[in-house]
């Protein structure tokens, strides 16, 4: 008997169970972690509009829903540690985005190369420091590059078991700090003019069908 093997297929998704299962599976990951996937999502939307006008994709929203869906596989008491992270805590709470693909790859049979490049790529940072590959620049595919961007924002803004939330105002500040380290110098800018447009996002995330997927976007 021979196995087959999941593959990640630049191809956009087509109607049919795959893309309803890939859809259930982003709906589900983007209420864990509080919500914060559905919060992500809505930030990377609004951002990658912004963006020469990127239109909605339903496979950016899918990506970010699912962006840290590889923490389900990390050990509680490293994700909820009330304190920061030991070396080797730190190199396990690495290890998510490389899980999150594995995650996908074995609950479907093919992975969309955009859902791909968001749960494995958006820790890469602009100036190649970040993991898990060390991509620098403009090779990190930028549907990552968007979820990154949100990712921080919500990550900075919510509260945390090792810290309570921080000021809008605040986490801007440290968005501005890491442009060109690791972030696109022109996505954030953009994101520090469209600020208040990315925080009614986020905000509007949090509310019932928040965020959504309309079939009609899933055509090939």
């Amino acid at each position: 008997m021979t196995s087959t093997r999941p593959s990640v297929t630049a191809a956009d998704l087509s109607p049919g169970p795959e893309h309803r299962q890939l859809r259930a599976l982003a709906q589900k990951a983007g209420l864990e972690l509080d919500g914060h996937g559905n919060r992500v999502a809505g930030m990377a939307q609004a951002l990658g509009h912004a963006h020469q006008g990127l239109p909605p994709t339903a496979l950016l929203t899918l990506g970010a829903q699912l962006h840290d869906i590889g923490k389900r596989h990390i050990p509680i008491e490293v994700l909820d540690a009330p304190r920061r992270l030991t070396p080797a805590e730190w190199a396990v709470m690495r290890l998510h985005t490389i899980l999150g693909l594995e995650i996908l790859c074995r609950a479907l049979d093919e992975v969309p190369q955009d859902v791909a490049d968001c749960v494995l790529l958006h820790h890469e940072h602009w100036d190649g420091s970040g993991y898990p590959i060390g991509l620098s620049g403009a090779s990190i595919p930028l549907l990552a590059r968007l979820v990154a961007i949100a990712d921080f924002i919500d990550a900075l803004a919510s509260p945390r078991a090792y810290k309570s939330a921080m000021a809008p105002e605040l986490v801007r500040t440290l968005v501005l700090r890491a442009r060109g380290v690791k972030f696109d110098p022109i996505l954030t800018d953009l994101a520090l003019r469209i600020w208040p447009q990315l925080l009614r996002a986020r905000a509007q995330a949090d509310q019932p069908n928040g965020v959504t997927t309309k079939p009609a976007i899933l055509k090939p």
